[in-house]
């Protein structure tokens, strides 16, 4: 399972936008300014435990799905797509296949 920030931040604005509420909602509901929930879905607040607690259950999902951490086949291929870096330098397309093919042969006997 892989974290992936930029991939967390858009599920959460999906979840909030699927169940049609808006940013005031939604902090309402987490008992905080609307400001600090804007800056904590556009990521410039790092989203804190209770924050993720509170957001499953008024999405009705669980954390690992909130956080995008399950175990989904496609995970890998989706934060492979938003580009990966290694010493500040971009994989190129053959690295990550590489990358790929090394991350599923470990985990492949677990």
């Amino acid at each position: 399972m892989l974290y992936n920030e930029k991939l967390v931040l858009n599920n959460i604005r999906k979840l909030r936008k699927e169940k049609k509420l808006t940013q005031d909602e939604v902090s309402k509901f987490l008992g905080i300014a609307r400001g600090s929930y804007a800056k904590t879905e556009n990521g410039i607040n790092k989203i804190t435990l209770d924050i993720v607690l509170k957001l499953s259950r008024l999405y009705n999902t669980s954390i690992e799905g909130l956080l995008c951490l399950s175990n989904d086949n496609n995970e890998l291929d989706t934060v492979l797509k938003e580009g990966v870096t290694y010493n500040g330098k971009t994989l190129s397309s053959t690295d990550i296949i590489a990358l790929k093919a090394f991350l599923q042969g470990l985990i492949a006997n677990k």
